[in-house]
């Protein structure tokens, strides 16, 4: 059995007849009935039933065409692929990106891309990390940016910064004697009125376990699983919270939000690329990674995004195949 028996038979089944087919395919139509006939033979089983109106499937027949279909796509995948490693990166990459992540990085990365790459369609999708884990998970999308990397399954990940976390209030609303800018300590956040995402929320959790570990309990006076409603909350003078910089620096540029770095003990979580084990990397995707990272780089040096960057790719558990 070869790819030119199973493309005859193909055809065959759409067209509904021999003869049909055989007008398709330029072949004669003995030349098709014996190719079909030895293809049987071969699997020593009935692939067509023969009635007054033409040909139709066996169940043999019908599984048999459905396995020469996925062959024949995945033979113009192959040769598409093939084709696009030596010629300008194309086709669609999605990426997902948290909110936090997406309010500094993706207007950035869409104007780098669509300059530097202009034949790839990029699609930047921003959810809640829980989302992302499983659309990535499951390679609904191809790439995406997470602050951990519990339940990727066998995607790969790297780690690619450490992000601090600051304290921010507004303006009028600022509570302590030292500036804005001038790093505070943990337990006196910890006492003031904080806006802060749910328990179920990666954000919250990183907060409280750092909380719990210094014997400390945040005092929350409203959970909100909306960054941007946070934000406008704390503009407005109704209560503080904890945030990275990269997630408010529209407001902060704005003068709506002053910052503070967070120390003793210093709030950090981790920033992983991770890229689905469900999709092929392409020379889109590969480039995408390396914009990326590039973007990344300049925001951290402007000041945008205050985070450190990684030595080198971190491989535990959860990051199978690095």
């Amino acid at each position: 059995m070869d790819s030119r028996q199973l493309a005859y038979f193909r055809q065959i089944v759409e067209s509904g007849s021999m003869s049909g087919a055989a007008r398709a395919l330029g072949v004669a139509q003995p030349s098709l009935s014996q190719q079909t006939r030895n293809l049987e033979e071969h699997l020593g089983t009935e692939l067509l039933t023969r009635t007054a109106r033409g040909v139709v499937p066996t169940e043999a027949g019908q599984l048999l065409y459905e396995h020469a279909c996925r062959i024949a796509d995945l033979l113009v995948e192959a040769e598409e692929e093939v084709r696009a490693i030596s010629s300008e990166p194309s086709g669609r990459v999605d990426f997902g990106l948290p909110a936090s992540v997406s309010m500094a990085l993706s207007i950035p990365l869409a104007e780098t891309v669509r300059v530097e790459m202009p034949k790839v369609h990029f699609c930047a999708t921003e959810a809640m990390s829980g989302h992302i884990k499983e659309w990535v998970k499951s390679g609904d999308i191809d790439l995406a940016l997470l602050y951990d990397q519990d339940g990727i399954g066998d995607c790969t990940s790297e780690l690619i910064l450490m992000e601090d976390l600051w304290f921010y209030a507004a303006p009028d609303d600022w509570p302590f004697e030292t500036p804005p800018g001038e790093p505070v300590q943990l337990a006196a956040v910890m006492r003031l009125d904080l806006v802060l995402p749910s328990r179920r929320h990666g954000l919250r959790i990183l907060i409280d376990r750092v909380a719990k570990a210094s014997r400390l309990e945040p005092r929350v006076v409203t959970e909100m699983d909306s960054l941007q409603q946070i934000k406008a909350l704390v503009a407005r003078g109704s209560g503080h919270t904890i945030l990275s910089p990269a997630a408010v620096h529209d407001l902060v540029e704005m003068g709506r939000l002053l910052g503070s770095q967070i120390v003793e003990p210093r709030m950090r979580r981790p920033v992983y690329l991770v890229r689905s084990s469900k999709t092929r990397a392409t020379a889109a995707t590969r480039a995408i990674e390396t914009y990326c990272r590039k973007v990344i780089e300049d925001l951290v040096q402007r000041g945008i995004w205050q985070a450190e960057f990684a030595s080198g790719p971190d491989v535990g558990p959860q990051s199978k195949g690095l």
